[in-house]
């Protein structure tokens, strides 16, 4: 059995090698969403444990929140390696699955694995480190969703995160905040980057509502100046999916992620005017 140090030094090996992978692949013109279904099949179903580790490490690399639930399925994989890589891939993924490690790191026998999920877990609360150039004018911090689905945990909440990162990290010029960034460390980050506009965005999900046979989510985003916090306005998103009559969480899911995405593009379209 490899230890802690041994599976890492194994999985930085798998890295390298997919670094090389991912630049065949972008050269062949593979369509994002198709690789990520194809990453996904091969996670579950590929016989050779390797293919399932490169796998894993490939939709680590992806930047999509669709990758989140095969790599939470790919931690109950009968391979230690293939558990450590899906845990590794989560961690530098940073948008969702704290759920599915805590739950995985309390059943996981290997020590090796349990030390990667826990560095997966201190990644992902800590956040990735942004990386502000001169092109970068806005820097984005993303407050804890306040949640009124009745749900409790934390799924929603990474839900909404993970689809606000992800609108905001496709946007030019923008950085995501570190998310347990500090009023101090915003500040000291900060005064490295005068050209920055900082804001800080709350986002609030209300109780989904069933009404003629239809499904309808709210999303409220309150946007404040960063980090002083001064309310400058709220973005509400409203969606409706039809044909949903009773009780659906996977509906649910899908409006919730759209809305905290359409939040996200609507801000970005009105910043100029924040003042």
């Amino acid at each position: 059995m490899l230890s802690s140090r041994g599976m890492l030094r194994v999985l930085a090996r798998l890295w390298a090698l997919l670094l090389v992978l991912l630049v065949v692949g972008s050269a062949r013109g593979v369509h994002a969403s198709d690789r990520i279904d194809t990453l996904a099949y091969r996670l579950a179903h590929a016989d050779d444990f390797r293919v399932r580790t490169q796998a894993a490490l490939a939709l680590g690399a992806s930047r999509s929140t669709r990758a989140v639930t095969p790599l939470c399925r790919g931690l109950d994989d009968s391979n230690t390696t293939v558990r450590a890589a899906a845990a590794a891939a989560l961690g530098k993924l940073h948008l969702g699955g704290t759920s599915c490690l805590e739950a995985r790191y309390k059943e996981e026998s290997s020590a090796s694995v349990r030390s990667v999920i826990k560095k997966a877990l201190a990644r992902i609360a800590g956040g990735a480190e942004p990386t502000i150039t001169h092109s970068t004018h806005y820097y984005i911090a993303i407050g804890k969703t306040t949640d009124h689905t009745g749900r409790g945990g934390h799924e929603v909440d990474e839900m909404v995160r993970s689809a606000m990162t992800q609108e905001t990290t496709s946007l030019d010029g923008y950085v995501v905040a570190p998310k347990k960034e500090t009023k101090t460390q915003a500040r000291h980050r900060l005064s490295k980057y005068p050209q920055l506009k900082a804001f800080y965005l709350s986002a609030k999900v209300l109780k989904p509502r069933y009404s003629g046979g239809n499904l309808t989510i709210k999303v409220e985003v309150a946007i404040f100046t960063y980090p002083g916090k001064a309310l400058k306005g709220t973005i509400p998103v409203n969606l409706t999916q039809q044909d949903v009559p009773s009780r659906d969480t996977d509906s649910e899911d899908q409006l919730i992620k759209m809305a905290a995405s359409r939040a996200m593009e609507k801000f970005a379209n009105n910043v100029e005017r924040i003042q």
